[in-house]
């Protein structure tokens, strides 16, 4: 019988005041795809880190192609064949391609000055070997992310990976770019043998992409399993510990008056009359594929970019919407899809980062007050149930739900009655989503508010939106009823009018 390529058995992991893993046990056929499922805190990346070697397991054993590893450290691991590829991209965004991938082993001549002709050309060989059509001079910075996720995929290869861990690889990629990735992913373990452990919140990458897949919770492997006869509602439930058949809330019908309009907006090159109307209470997807227009449509509503012409009015007065000031001045706010870099001040307090956008109403002659700054913020984290330790806590910490609810409470400190909210979950886990989910209905039955919601996972837009607006090249190609609408008809519509 083979050996996997990978197998970890009873893996525990303690750090002071916590029990991290307990008893887990993980392998990898070789050659094969396999799925690794948790919330966030379920011990995913601690898990990986002791694959990886950057951390040391507290019991169990770790084995690459059926030999035990000893004491393993990163520089041990990567020898072995094992690269880990982290959502977020460790490179050297200043350097070229080549210089990314042989960092730190650039060939050398004869003289020991590096050879930049045999890097170029080593670089330019793996590229194609992967069907990547990228200059290795290139900077990497001026690089998309997906091409960026493909040179840290170049560079596993080049030093000869068997096993290569991708966390969460379609947080920031298109339809198109993400099935270029699979292609590749198909092509490198069917007919190379590499053997790849996929980390996602998107449930349904799983079934596209991977033959078997463990789930994980608080630390302890609940299942592992072939993904052919492993259900949707099986993997949530083992990860969540609890059924959790309706995933989306139940909501109230929308008002009938208009709250939003927008008539004939084009933007060149970008958009191309957009025309529609969100009801008072009502939440008003916008789906697409990538590239059609979608986060576009939010930036101008927003005033983060202007239009050339075309109307935006709220209660039936039009409003020029200059920059954002102006929008959120009118109750219009953007929650944007990168929340890290342009919703949210990571580096700041969870105080910071709810208050920042309304400090006016808490100062008292020039001065903050900071009692009442407290009591304001303790009320957010009860109410929208934000895990924090307290709000001085640097939101950097937090997960990636309980980000987004920090940025959900900064929009309604701040007044917003109509949220623009853009890839709402992406990179949440199964739970929040539930969370996040709660709020948005919330906000909108509770509040009146109205939501415009953008999101790439067409079951999220089916099941919590009341109207959905479906783009293609920039313009409208249809707008339909969600409680009719299907994930087929919605993907016809973005193809196709």
């Amino acid at each position: 019988m083979t050996a996997p390529a990978l197998e970890m058995k009873g893996i525990h992991k303690r750090f002071p005041g916590v029990y991290a893993l307990k008893n887990v046990s993980f392998s990898v056929a070789k050659g094969s795809v396999h799925g690794l499922v948790g919330e966030n805190g379920a011990g995913k990346s601690t898990l990986m880190r002791i694959l990886s070697g950057a951390y040391q397991a507290s019991e169990g054993t770790v084995a690459i192609d059926g030999k035990d590893i000893d004491n393993p450290n990163p520089e041990k691991m990567l020898a072995l064949g094992v690269a880990v590829i982290y959502q977020e991209l460790a490179q050297a965004p200043h350097l070229t391609v080549a210089e990314n991938i042989y960092l730190g082993r650039l060939p050398k001549t004869s003289f020991g000055t590096v050879d930049w002709r045999k890097a170029r050309a080593d670089a330019r060989a793996i590229l194609a070997k992967l069907n990547f059509k990228v200059d290795p001079a290139a900077r990497i910075d001026r690089l998309s992310v997906a091409q960026r996720q493909m040179v840290e995929i170049a560079k596993a290869i080049s030093r000869d990976a068997r096993i290569i861990v991708l966390d969460e690889p379609s947080a920031v990629l298109g339809d198109s770019e993400l099935h270029n990735l699979f292609e590749l992913i198909r092509t490198l373990s069917r007919e190379e043998g590499v053997s790849f452990v996929y980390i996602s919140h998107r449930l349904k990458e799983l079934y596209e992409i991977c033959q078997d897949v463990t789930v994980l919770r608080d630390g302890q492997m609940i299942s592992s399993a072939p993904i052919e006869g492993t259900t949707t509602a099986d993997i949530i439930r083992q990860m969540v510990g609890r059924e959790m058949n309706d995933i989306f809330p139940s909501r109230p019908a929308p008002q009938e008056q208009i709250r939003l309009s927008v008539g004939n907006v084009n933007r060149k090159g970008v958009l191309n009359d957009i025309s529609f109307e969100v009801r008072r209470g009502e939440i008003f997807g916008i789906c697409g594929l990538a590239g059609s227009g979608r986060t576009e449509v939010l930036r101008a509503i927003s005033g983060a970019d202007r239009i050339d012409s075309g109307e935006i009015k709220i209660d039936g007065e039009k409003l020029d919407v200059r920059n954002p000031r102006v929008a959120l001045s009118n109750g219009i706010g953007l929650l944007p899809e990168d929340r890290k870099t342009e919703g949210l001040f990571l580096d700041q307090s969870v105080a910071f980062n709810v208050t920042i956008s309304a400090l006016g109403e808490m100062m008292s002659g020039g001065l903050l007050r900071s009692g009442k700054e407290r009591e304001k913020v303790a009320n957010y984290i009860r109410q929208m149930r934000i895990k924090t330790p307290s709000g001085a806590t640097r939101v950097r910490t937090l997960s990636g739900g309980n980000q987004q609810k920090c940025g959900i409470a900064r929009q309604l400190n701040a007044g917003t009655t109509i949220l623009l909210v853009d890839e709402p979950t992406r990179g949440v886990d199964v739970a929040a989503k539930r969370e996040i989910y709660d709020l948005l209905v919330q906000l909108t039955s509770t509040l009146g508010a109205s939501v415009v919601m953008v999101s790439s996972e067409l079951p999220e837009v089916l099941g919590m939106c009341d109207r959905i607006m479906v783009m293609r090249q920039g313009s409208v190609s249809a707008i339909v009823d969600g409680r009719g609408a299907t994930e087929e008809s919605l993907m016809s519509h973005a193809v196709w009018n």
